[in-house]
């Protein structure tokens, strides 16, 4: 489905798959040049398009990119979900947090980039929509800081802090992840994953599971900081 005239349209597999063409390389040429700098004549000339032929799909240049944006949030949410499903303990939740975000900034670089420099880029409406998409993911994160709190496994600080210090550290990954700096994403996450959880997680802390045991948060913790000194 695609935003057009002010409407959701129902499309073809086909159609679909065009449309998704459109903006991957909609993206591409935000991420690349600016928002403001590309024009629709260069989304169709790198989709290989007539430049009317995008209004099929769109209404205008914004349309592109509030779309784009939308799902960045939504699939990341969807990722966030997918990983921490079967974590029976906020440890376990939130180390796996950390790990899903890492992985969808790295393997969606481009879009997750675009969002954080043009967003404000988008209409009052629409960046409103997002926001409230953004609040959503967000409070998972804090719902899993307060269980963990309620539980005794995590330290008494400001829960919104520690999800926007924890955000904020995965999302900036973005700005300098380069493959031929020699990290690999197992490895930025196991050391951010490590940084994270030992500065939330209280010291001699059970999990807030039963089934886990009185030494799983430090055995967990132990090991995080083996897998990093393993790759040194």
């Amino acid at each position: 489905m695609a935003v057009a005239k002010g409407r959701i349209r129902r499309r073809s597999a086909e159609e679909g798959e065009r449309f998704e063409e459109i903006l991957r390389a909609a993206a591409e040429l935000f991420y690349e040049k600016g928002y403001h700098a590309t024009t629709m004549q260069d989304v169709a000339d790198r989709v290989g398009m007539l430049k009317g032929s995008l209004y099929y799909y769109i209404d205008s240049k914004e349309d592109l990119l509030y779309i784009t944006l939308d799902q960045v949030i939504k699939k990341g949410d969807d990722y966030f979900l997918q990983r921490v499903a079967s974590a029976r303990d906020p440890v376990e939740k939130l180390r796996r947090a950390i790990e899903a975000e890492i992985e969808y900034v790295i393997r969606d670089q481009v879009t997750v980039g675009l969002f954080l420099h043009e967003f404000d880029t988008l209409s009052d409406q629409r960046r409103r929509r997002i926001l409230a998409r953004m609040r959503r993911f967000q409070n998972r994160y804090i719902e899993i800081i307060r269980e963990g709190q309620a539980a005794g496994v995590f330290r008494d600080l400001d829960p919104r802090l520690v999800v926007y210090g924890i955000l904020g550290m995965c999302n900036w990954v973005y700005r300098w992840y380069r493959p031929d700096l020699g990290f690999t994403l197992k490895q930025i996450a196991s050391v951010f994953t490590c940084l994270a959880l030992e500065g939330i997680v209280r010291e001699g802390a059970r999990s807030a599971s039963p089934s886990q045991g009185p030494r799983a948060i430090s055995g967990s913790r132990r090991r995080s900081a083996s897998r990093v000194r393993s790759r040194k």
